[in-house]
């Protein structure tokens, strides 16, 4: 009777058994090389890589997809059994990756409402700051770390004393290559556009005050609190400019002139001009002037405060100020939008986003999450014994340590952590490879170890503890070795076979043609002289560029350059100038350039002259014939049905 119990027992469990597996197999949407992956799995991918694209036609159905994903799957298989994860190369990219992002998980991740708040406040509340740099490196020695910032309170002592003004420090002391010119003015800025470390130290310090050295990964600085003012929020703007020719040097004459060009410019404004249609034909600043003038948003951290102080006093969208001048030129500024400040309930989560992505702006974060560590997995701290420890030693070798210690002092359990005991020998020779090993910096060495030991358990848990972790290592992986045989079998290939590439364009002859093109010569002589001869020669009906060369080089002389060609608009800013007439690049000389030549409507580009669009279309077609090889050579089965299920976003 027992015997038939176990039986039945066991026939019950192969069934539930059976079921399981056949369940599971059931979920599988696609196999490839044996790779099973399942419909949940293919759907999130599917969901990721098809939302919040830039064109939704980009958009695919989950049947297109997975043809995609197919193509990609095969490509990292066949990187992976040629065994390209394991080289070297491969494995220093991705480990260095994975230490980069388990540092945001081996913190306090839970970011309280406190140090939102506090940031909040930040960002509305500008800082006008100053600094002085004295550079460190982050791994300096404590006599170094000293001698600089004893040096810094030198300084800082110079200034207080009145010596010289924080000003005049910057330009003599900083490293900061900018200070000579700004004398370490950094002007407005909020919270996240600094350091974390540098942004505590400027808001920690009141107004007016120099604040003691602050140390960041760049070394140490003085800070100089110039002035806090309240957010004014945003303002989208358009411009008219006048542009100085050298910021650092403007002569009278320029200014006065540039100044009677925006007052004239200014005037037809008055009169009824089009805004748009005035910075269009007359703003020096070429990038929004193609625009209408129209530029992004900005705030009080805008490079050129008078600009700023212009933008924030018009009141009214379509308002436009008096010429306003700034250390780049003139300005007619136009208010277009307005956006006040954002209140905390609006940037509540966008700043804790940010804050854990950035876990040093959580100065107690590792201290709490070592406690809560300790806490989840069963710290044990045995302080009495790491006194028994230290005293043993001291007594034994009251100098240096050595890897031969006492066996009652090897054998001491100074902590227990997740099931494990930690001994007096696990300490040591976590302290030797370091060099810590001085009797007086055990107590230091001591904590350093514990912390060290909580943070690599947990270290060695995050793919298991953190799905997304081990998501984002995945893609992480499977990218690497993507690029590293996409490069191998495809890219460099293109690229190599010469022979390959001409057959191609061979058979591809007049794929790529020119529009409106410049066929002909630019010349560059180097005296006005050579510039003579040149259109001497020319007008005599010399246009071979090797001939010319030779007879104005002559007897070894360096006299001009010359490039024979074919140029559309837009491949380069001289013979934009030079043949459309469009804006005069500064190192441009009218009597030194020129081009001989004429503008054609048409004409066939040689494989010289699109080189990469050809070797880009001929990679396409070895891509195509190694990913053939590859669905010939690993089997690829699909649950079609299954496929079907998936909710399409197209």
């Amino acid at each position: 009777m027992m015997k038939q119990v176990i039986t039945i027992k066991c026939l019950l469990l192969l069934i539930i058994l059976s079921i399981s597996v056949s369940a599971k197999n059931n979920n599988i949407i696609v196999t490839i090389d044996g790779r099973k992956i399942t419909k949940d799995e293919y759907e999130k991918i599917y969901q990721k890589n098809n939302t919040n694209l830039n064109d939704e036609s980009d958009v695919k159905t989950p049947e297109e997809y997975m043809e995609m994903f197919i193509d990609f799957k095969l490509k990292v298989i066949e990187a992976e059994n040629r065994g390209l994860d394991t080289t070297k190369a491969f494995l220093d990219e991705f480990n260095g990756y994975r230490d980069e992002l388990a540092k945001g998980y081996l913190t306090d991740r839970e970011v309280n409402d406190s140090i939102v708040k506090e940031i909040y406040n930040r960002t509305v509340n500008y800082i006008k700051a100053s600094h002085i740099l004295l550079t460190l490196d982050s791994n300096a020695s404590p006599e170094d770390t000293l001698m600089a910032y004893n040096k810094m309170i030198d300084i800082r002592n110079k200034i207080l004393n009145n010596e010289m003004t924080f000003e005049e420090a910057a330009v003599e002391y900083s490293n900061d290559p900018s200070a000579a010119e700004n004398k370490g003015d950094l002007g407005y800025f909020s919270a996240f556009k600094m350091i974390s470390e540098f942004e505590d130290g400027c808001y920690n310090t009141p107004v007016g005050e120099i604040s003691m050295p602050v140390r960041t990964n760049l070394g140490y600085h003085l800070i100089k609190i110039v002035d806090k003012q309240y957010s004014k929020g945003e303002v989208k703007v358009a411009h008219i400019m006048k542009r100085f020719a050298i910021t650092d040097s403007v002569t009278h004459e320029e200014d006065m002139r540039l100044k009677a060009e925006i007052d004239s410019l200014y005037l037809e404004l008055e009169n009824g001009a089009d805004f748009g249609t005035l910075a269009r034909e007359n703003s020096d600043d070429r990038a929004s002037g193609n625009h209408d003038g129209v530029m992004k948003f900005i705030n009080l951290g805008f490079f050129a405060p008078e600009f700023t102080n212009a933008a924030f006093e018009l009141k009214n969208d379509g308002d436009y100020s008096k010429p306003v001048r700034t250390r780049f030129g003139w300005h007619i500024v136009k208010r277009l939008e307005y956006r006040p400040p954002k209140t905390f309930d609006e940037v509540k989560a966008d700043i804790k986003s940010k804050v854990k992505a950035n876990p040093r702006r959580t100065i107690q974060g590792k201290k709490s999450f070592i406690a809560k560590l300790k806490k989840d997995y069963g710290f044990i701290d045995y302080p009495e014994h790491f006194n028994q420890f230290t005293k043993i030693i001291s007594e034994t070798m009251p100098d240096t340590l050595k890897y031969e210690i006492p066996e009652n002092a090897a054998k001491i359990t100074l902590f227990e952590f997740a099931g494990k005991s930690y001994s007096g020998k696990d300490f040591i020779d976590y302290l030797i490879p370091i060099g810590k090993v001085l009797t007086r910096l055990m107590p230091v060495g001591h904590n350093d170890f514990i912390e060290k030991t909580i943070i690599d358990y947990e270290d060695q848990r995050l793919e298991i503890k953190y799905p997304e972790f081990k998501s984002l290592l995945d893609e992480y992986h499977d990218g690497i070795l993507l690029f590293t045989v996409m490069e191998s079998d495809v890219w460099n290939v293109a690229m190599q076979d010469t022979t390959g590439l001409l057959e191609f364009y061979e058979k591809n002859k007049g794929k790529y043609v020119f529009g409106e093109h410049f066929d002909g010569l630019y010349i560059h002589c180097f005296n006005t002289e050579t510039r003579k001869k040149a259109d001497s020669l020319l007008a005599a009906g010399i246009t071979d560029p090797d001939q010319l060369t030779d007879l104005l080089n002559a007897n070894g002389e360096r006299n001009v350059m010359i490039t024979k060609s074919r140029w559309e608009k837009g491949a380069s800013r001289n013979m934009d100038y030079l043949v459309w007439k469009e804006e005069k690049p500064k190192n441009i000389n009218d009597d030194l350039y020129f081009v001989w030549g004429e503008i054609k409507n048409t004409g066939v580009k040689t494989l010289d002259e699109a080189r990469g669009l050809y070797i880009s279309d001929y990679q396409e077609v070895i891509e195509d014939e190694w990913l053939k090889h590859l669905r010939q050579k690993y089997e690829v089965i699909v649950n079609k049905k299954l496929l079907r299920k998936v909710k399409s976003l197209k």
